[in-house]
C-alpha cells in the first residue's frame, strides 16, 4: 500500500513538471540531440529518427522504464544513484530530461549527485531521505527546471543545495516532516513559480520565508498545522495567483484581515478547516478573487454584505458547512458568480434571498439539504441556471410547488439527472416521486394551516381535545412542551410531532416531522403529555412556528386525534399567555383549558387552567357544573384565585363537566364564557355502600370469634394438670368418635 501510494505521488508531480518541459524538451530536441534527433534527406522527403527509450537493464540494483518520450523512470537500491549516474552520461544530451529516481536505503543525497548529467526534471523519493549534500546539484550539467524531493523525511528546506539552483522553476517537497520556514528559505530562487509544500508538519512561517520569491505563482500547503497568526508570512507574495491553504488548523471567523493583501491572487482553496462565520468585507485584500472554496467548515453565518469586497468571484463552495438560511444582502455583491456549491448544510427552502442577487449564476448545488419549500419567486424569465440539483432534500409537495415542477419539466438547459434529483418526501401519497413526474393535479393544498388542524372538525371522537399547556425554550435550544389531553380517561397511543414555520406571506412550511413514541396506560398522568425538541432541530429565535401533535384514542374503534398549538414567536423566556402575539391583549381571563383526573373510589378532581389577568380579580368566578344523563349531580362556585376542586361520592359512569367564566359580568353585556370536557368516573354502584358496610361487619365478627377462640384455647392449656401427657396417636377404634371429642384430642396431641 505504501508503494502504491508513492507511485501516485510521483505521478502527480511527473504531470506538473512535464508542462514545464514540453517546450524545452521540443527545443532540446532540435539544438542538441544531434543523431539522436537528426533529420535527413532521401528523395525530398524528410525523415524523422523516432526516440527510443534508453536501456538500463543490466544491473540487478536497478530497474528502469519510460513512460513518456525524454522521461526516465528507475528504482533501485542505495547504489543505484551510481549505476545510474553512469550510464546517463553515456547518452547525448537531451535524450532524458527528466529522471524520476525511487531508491531505498538512502538517507543522505550525496554531493555532486548526477554529475555531468543535463536534466531539465528531477524526482528524488527515498521514504528514508533526512538530508540532502550543500553541493549536490552543483555538478549537474545544466540548471533544473523542476526538482521534486517528496515522499521523504526532510526536516529543513535544503536551502545551500538550492541555491545554485538558480533556473528552478518548480519544486516539490510535500509529504516531508518541514515544521518551520526560516528565513531565506528559498533564497536566490527568484524564478520559482510553482513551490508544493502540502502535508507536512508546518506550524510556524518567519515573516522572511517567502519575500525573495517575486516569480511565485501557485504555493500549496496543504495538510499542515498553520494557524491564523502565521498566516501575515505571506505578505511577500505579491504576484501569487494561486494559493491552497486546506486542511490547517483556521480557527474562528473569515475576516477581512484574514490574508495579506494579494492583489493578483485568483484561486483561494481554505476548505477543511475550523472557520464558523464569514464576516462583513470579508477578505478584502483579493480585489481579482475568481474561485473560492469555503467547504467542510463551520460556517453558519453569512453576514450581510459579507462578499462585497469579492465581486469578481465566479465558482464559490459553501459545501459541507452548517448554513441555515442565507439573506439577500450576503450574496447582493456577487452578480458575476456563475457556480455556487452549498450541499450538505441544513437550508430549509429555496427563496428568492438565494437566486436573485445572482444574476449570472448557472450552476446551484443544493444536495443533502433540508429543503422543503421551493418559492415561485425565483422562477424568473432572467434565469439562467443550466443546472441544479436538489437531492436528498424532503420536498413537500402540494400546490405551491406547481411552477417549480412545471418548470422542471419544461426546461430545454437541465439534464434528467438534475431534473430527477428533486424528489418528494411529503405528503405520503407522493413519498419517493419525482417531481418532475408527478401529474400537476397531484400537487393539492388545503387551508393555509397544517394538516392536522384541518382533520379536526371530521374526527369522530367526541369531546377529545389536545391544547399545549406549558411551554420551555432552554439555553441549550431545546424546547419542552406540556400537552392537555381530554379527556385522558381514554387510553392513547402518540404518533407524530411536526413544527411548522410561517414564512412570507403566512404560509406554513413544515420543517420537522418525526414519530412520537408514548402510551397512556404506562404513564403516571396520562393527563399531561409531555414532549422534548431536541437542540439539532436548528429552529431559528425570532421566527414563528406552530407545534402539532397527533394521538390515536380508542373510543370503541381507534380514532386519531391532532393538536396543535397558535402561531408564536420563538423567543427565550416565551410565557403561555404569549401564544398569540400578533392577537391584542386580551381585556379579561380565558379558559385555556379543564384538566380532570378521576380515581377508582369515586373522586373526581377538576383542575380550570386560566389565561389572562382575571385569577387576581375578586369579581372573576367560576361556575362549576357536573352533569349526568342531562341532570346536574354537583355544581360548585369557585374563585379564579383557587380554580380547581375535588368532588367526591361520585358513582361509575359517564359525566360531562363545565365550567362558565363570569368574570366582569356585572360590569359588561358579554355572555358568560362555558367550557365543557367528558370524563369517566370508575367509582362504586349504586347500592355498593350498603355492601361494603356488610363485608365490614362480617370481617369484624369473624376476627372477633378467632380472637375468643385462641384466648379459650390458652385458658384451658393453662387450667389442666401437667401431669396429662397424651397419646401421640388415637387407637384405631376411637377414630369414630364425636367431631368434639376428636378435635379436643387432636389439639391435645398437636400440643405434645
Amino acid at each position: 500500500m505504501k508503494r502504491r501510494m508513492s507511485v501516485q505521488m510521483k505521478n502527480r508531480v511527473l504531470i506538473h513538471v512535464l508542462v514545464c518541459l514540453a517546450v524545452t524538451a521540443a527545443k532540446t530536441t532540435s539544438e542538441d540531440d544531434g543523431p539522436t534527433a537528426r533529420e535527413t534527406r532521401a528523395s525530398g522527403v524528410i525523415i524523422q529518427n523516432e526516440w527510443k527509450c534508453p536501456n538500463i537493464t543490466k544491473p540487478l540494483a536497478v530497474e528502469c522504464s519510460c513512460d513518456f518520450p525524454h522521461t526516465l523512470r528507475c528504482t533501485g537500491d542505495k547504489t543505484a544513484l551510481q549505476v545510474i549516474s553512469r550510464r546517463l552520461r553515456m547518452f547525448r544530451a537531451g535524450t532524458i530530461s527528466l529522471l524520476d529516481i525511487t531508491v531505498t536505503g538512502t538517507s543522505v543525497l550525496p554531493a555532486r549527485f548526477l554529475e555531468g548529467v543535463p536534466l531539465h526534471g528531477l524526482v528524488v523519493s527515498t521514504g528514508e531521505l533526512r538530508r540532502v549534500n550543500e553541493s549536490a546539484f552543483s555538478a549537474l550539467a545544466r540548471s533544473l527546471q523542476a526538482l521534486g524531493l517528496p515522499n521523504n523525511l526532510l526536516e529543513s528546506v535544503p536551502s545551500t543545495a538550492l541555491h545554485s539552483l538558480t533556473g528552478l522553476e518548480r519544486l516539490d517537497l510535500s509529504h516531508n516532516k518541514l515544521d518551520t520556514l526560516k528565513a531565506n528559505s528559498f533564497a536566490g530562487l527568484t524564478n520559482l513559480t510553482y513551490l508544493d509544500l502540502s502535508d507536512n508538519l508546518l506550524s510556524q512561517l518567519s515573516p522572511q520565508a517567502f519575500p525573495g520569491l517575486v516569480s511565485l505563482r501557485l504555493l500549496k500547503m496543504r495538510g499542515n498545522s498553520l494557524s491564523v497568526s502565521a498566516l501575515s508570512a505571506l505578505r511577500g507574495l505579491k504576484n501569487l495567483e494561486e494559493l491552497d491553504l486546506s486542511s490547517n488548523l483556521l480557527v474562528g471567523p473569515t475576516t477581512p484581515n484574514l490574508l495579506p493583501r494579494m492583489p493578483t491572487l485568483r484561486l483561494l482553496t481554505i476548505a477543511g478547516n475550523k472557520l464558523v462565520q464569514v464576516q462583513r468585507g470579508a477578505l478584502q485584500g483579493l480585489p481579482n478573487l475568481t474561485s473560492l472554496s469555503l467547504s467542510n467548515n463551520q460556517i453558519d453565518v453569512l453576514e450581510d454584505h459579507a462578499f462585497r469586497n469579492l465581486s469578481t468571484l465566479t465558482k464559490l463552495d459553501l459545501a459541507n458547512n452548517r448554513i441555515v438560511a442565507v439573506s439577500s444582502a450576503s450574496l447582493a455583491h456577487l452578480e458575476k458568480l456563475t457556480s455556487l456549491d452549498l450541499t450538505h448544510n441544513f437550508l430549509r427552502s429555496l427563496t428568492p434571498d438565494l437566486i436573485l442577487p445572482l444574476k449570472n449564476l448557472q450552476d446551484l448545488r443544493l444536495d443533502d439539504n433540508d429543503i422543503s419549500m421551493v418559492a415561485s419567486e425565483i422562477l424568473t424569465p432572467n434565469l439562467k441556471l443550466k443546472r441544479l440539483s436538489l437531492a436528498d432534500n424532503p420536498l413537500n409537495c402540494d400546490c405551491t410547488l406547481l411552477d417549480f415542477a412545471n418548470w422542471l419539466t419544461n426546461s430545454t438547459f437541465l439534464n434528467e439527472e438534475d431534473r430527477d434529483s428533486a424528489v418528494c418526501a411529503t405528503p405520503p401519497a407522493l413519498e419517493n416521486g419525482i417531481l418532475a413526474q408527478v401529474s400537476p393535479g397531484s400537487l393539492l393544498c388545503g387551508e393555509p394551516v397544517p394538516p392536522f388542524a384541518t382533520l379536526a372538525p371530521s374526527v369522530p371522537a367526541p369531546g377529545t381535545q389536545i391544547t399545549l399547556k406549558d411551554f420551555d425554550y432552554q439555553e441549550s435550544g431545546a424546547i419542552n412542551l406540556i400537552w392537555n389531553i381530554e379527556p385522558c380517561s381514554r387510553t392513547y397511543t402518540c404518533d407524530r410531532l411536526m413544527v411548522y414555520e410561517t414564512i412570507t406571506g403566512g404560509n406554513e412550511v413544515l420543517v420537522e416531522s418525526r414519530p412520537l413514541r408514548c402510551e397512556s396506560r404506562h404513564m403516571s398522568d396520562p393527563c399531561n403529555l409531555p414532549v422534548t425538541l431536541p437542540s439539532n432541530l436548528l429552529l431559528e429565535p425570532g421566527h414563528k412556528y406552530r407545534y402539532c401533535i397527533a394521538i390515536f384514542q380508542s373510543v370503541g374503534d381507534l380514532y386519531l386525534v391532532p393538536g396543535c398549538s397558535d402561531v408564536f414567536v420563538l423567543e427565550r423566556n416565551t410565557a403561555l399567555q404569549s401564544l398569540t402575539p400578533s392577537s391584542p391583549t386580551p381585556t379579561g381571563p380565558k379558559i385555556a383549558a379543564i384538566r380532570t383526573n378521576a380515581s377508582d373510589d369515586g373522586f373526581l378532581y377538576v383542575d380550570v387552567n386560566l389565561v389572562g389577568r382575571g385569577p387576581r380579580d375578586p369579581d372573576c368566578e367560576l361556575s362549576l357544573v357536573i352533569f349526568s344523563a342531562e341532570s346536574v349531580v354537583r355544581e360548585r362556585k369557585l374563585n379564579c384565585s383557587r380554580s380547581y376542586a375535588t368532588i367526591t361520592d361520585l358513582v361509575q359512569g359517564p359525566y360531562r363537566v363545565c365550567v362558565t367564566l363570569q368574570e366582569f359580568e356585572s360590569r359588561t353585556d358579554r355572555p358568560p364564557k362555558t367550557r365543557c370536557v367528558d370524563v369517566t368516573v370508575r367509582g362504586v354502584r349504586h347500592g355498593a355502600r350498603l355492601e361494603i358496610v356488610l363485608f365490614v361487619v362480617i370481617v369484624v365478627s369473624c376476627g372477633l370469634l378467632v380472637a375468643a377462640l385462641w384466648a379459650g384455647r390458652s385458658l384451658l392449656n393453662k387450667s389442666r394438670p401437667t401431669r396429662i401427657q397424651g397419646q401421640c396417636f388415637l387407637p384405631a377404634e376411637e377414630f369414630e368418635i364425636t367431631h368434639r371429642a376428636r378435635y379436643v384430642k387432636l389439639l391435645t396431641t398437636t400440643k405434645v
